[in-house]
């Protein structure tokens, strides 16, 4: 930060050759004044407070004094903030100049954790994306390049984009899925919000309306389009959902030696996964297959399949899901094709 020039004892400008104009008007002149952070109504932050700090960051009524100097090699726009002239009747925190930042206290900590004691994220400790959230905004607003490249790569592996890590991910449908949307939107990360949107899909829409709070009091929303989007795509999933659950189950394949068993068997596994309703797609059903499996569970079985019919059905099964995985942005709209714009016939 630009200081003004360095004053003696006596509040004279030391190394100023040229004589004053008027001494009266620079006594006169408003100097900045030194208070304690308590002054100001600041608590102190038990992490980021060094007493040999150059700067105090306020975020709230938390203040962070940090070292100017290391926040300026990591950040531009850190450097362009503390470049900004003090006001000559500026306050002076335990001799520290004051930047007020617009972040939560929360936010801040967790970057200035990164930037300054290379604190390391921890997929599962942040089930619901909070601390992942902190780190890319803030990195994001303050072009930490370095940090929001590492963040995205993170998110990708928690909002998998392709389907052997999704389908190898356990469930996990919560509010973090519309953090994810936003964070990928504001970072341009275009396959997590097809898979992103997918998610909020399966959730409830009140959940959908209420958004995702974080632990620092600010609250993530979709956006009206988003919204918008997935109460639309919800329907489309639902009935697609349905339809795959007759022409995955109608077929007693040829083969077969025991018919009249084998469409018992179909019967109630089309039966219990109509019960499920679900929008989840992309299910390969293994969980329910097994259960009509001998080679599985035994004689614990249901209603057994044969083997010719089972292994038939799983293959139907995944080719649903594999189709329907390479077109997923188009199911959910992502690719702004409209109404009309669709999927094609599935296998």
């Amino acid at each position: 930060m630009k200081r003004s020039l360095d004053l003696d004892s006596s509040g004279e400008a030391s190394g100023n050759k040229r004589p004053r104009l008027s001494q009266t008007s620079d006594k006169d002149r408003s100097q900045p004044t030194n208070i304690e952070a308590e002054d100001l109504g600041l608590v102190r932050d038990e992490e980021f407070w060094y007493e040999d700090g150059s700067v105090v960051l306020v975020a709230g009524n938390v203040g962070f004094r940090v070292y100017r100097g290391l926040l300026v090699r990591r950040s531009e726009v850190f450097s362009d903030l503390f470049s900004v002239p003090q006001p000559q009747d500026s306050q002076l925190v335990c001799g520290c100049p004051v930047v007020h930042l617009s972040d939560t206290p929360d936010s801040l900590r967790e970057l200035l954790g990164v930037l300054l004691c290379g604190k390391k994220y921890i997929q599962k400790n942040d089930i619901e994306l909070h601390l992942l959230s902190y780190r890319i905004r803030l990195s994001h607003k303050y072009g930490i390049q370095d940090v929001l490249n590492e963040s995205i790569q993170q998110l990708k592996a928690l909002i998998p984009t392709d389907l052997a890590r999704w389908l190898a991910m356990g469930r996990h449908y919560s509010a973090r899925a519309i953090t994810a949307v936003n964070l990928a939107r504001l970072t341009s990360t275009k396959l997590v919000i097809i898979t992103a949107l997918y998610m909020c899909c399966q959730l409830p829409n009140h959940v959908l309306l209420e958004g995702a709070a974080h632990p620092d009091g600010t609250t993530d929303e979709l956006s009206r389009d988003d919204l918008l989007q997935c109460l639309d795509a919800k329907a489309v999933l639902t009935h697609t959902y349905a339809h795959g659950i007759y022409s995955q189950t109608s077929i007693v394949v040829q083969g077969c030696r025991s018919h009249a068993s084998c469409g018992r068997a179909l019967d109630s596994i089309r039966y219990t996964a109509a019960k499920r309703l679900t929008m989840d797609i992309i299910d390969t059903w293994d969980e329910l297959l097994d259960k009509y499996d001998r080679t599985k569970v035994g004689d614990a079985a249901l209603v057994s399949l044969c083997q010719c019919c089972m292994v038939n059905l799983r293959q139907r099964v995944w080719a649903h899901v594999s189709y329907r995985w390479a077109f997923l942005a188009s199911y959910m709209d992502v690719r702004g094709q409209g109404k009309d714009g669709g999927v094609e016939e599935e296998p």
